[in-house]
């Protein structure tokens, strides 16, 4: 039996949101448009960056058609990447629960809906891509969360066998983590960093942790059998 464990990036292990809005709105100003709120950007995120720029140009009113739209995340990307994350930073005692989960036989991976590359980057960055097995961005396949086939990618990847009784865990914390975990058939935790546990709670995971020191204990709660 192994242990194999996913993360979502942003708003889970990272609070990135300081170099997104900046990226986002140095875009806007280019388009002659008001830029936007921490709180505006905040309720945008968990779908990728197209997504993300096609909901920031609507809050201003304007609905680029698809092939602009792709043509102004490009250019939204190439902004985030030029920050080069200045203002990121893990959640508090994210990187000791990593590393303990590590030391405890769990093999780690990240799954997020931004693409691959920034998520490399920012992991090394804030010196931890050493513990991840596999890094899966939005552009990893043909699918995102919360499609369970972005799950199932990373897990095939991993070398997940249900058949050896092999345990999955997908912690996040938006509800395209949890659908995309129930979609894969695994065990789902919901963190509740950047939303109120109220928030959290409605995502109906398996349980819902409000500080990384609570998420081995949660881990352990779900995966035990049960009398």
């Amino acid at each position: 039996m192994a242990k194999f464990i996913m993360f979502d990036l942003d708003g889970t292990l990272i609070d990135g949101v300081d170099d997104l809005l900046f990226a986002m709105n140095e875009l806007l100003g280019t388009h002659g448009l008001a830029p936007l709120t921490r709180h505006d950007l905040e309720a945008m995120l968990g779908d990728g960056t197209w997504m993300l720029t096609k909901r920031a140009f609507a809050a201003r009113g304007k609905t680029p058609d698809d092939a602009t739209l792709d043509a102004l995340n490009i250019d939204f990307n190439e902004r985030y990447v030029a920050t080069n994350y200045a203002h990121t930073r893990l959640y508090d005692n994210a990187e000791a629960t990593l590393r303990t989960l590590a030391k405890d036989g769990w093999t780690i991976a990240l799954a997020s809906n931004k693409p691959t590359a920034p998520c490399e980057r920012i992991l090394e960055i804030l010196g931890i891509s050493d513990l991840f097995a596999v890094i899966a961005g939005g552009d990893a396949t043909t699918v995102k969360k919360p499609d369970g086939g972005h799950l199932r990618f990373v897990l095939d990847k991993l070398g997940y066998d249900p058949a050896n009784d092999d345990i999955a865990v997908m912690v996040g914390d938006h509800a395209n983590d949890i659908n995309a975990a129930r979609d894969a058939n695994t065990h789902a935790i919901a963190v509740a960093f950047e939303v109120t546990p109220d928030r959290a709670n409605a995502l109906n995971a398996d349980a819902v942790v409000t500080d990384y020191l609570n998420l081995i204990g949660a881990i352990d709660d779900i995966i035990q059998p049960k009398d």
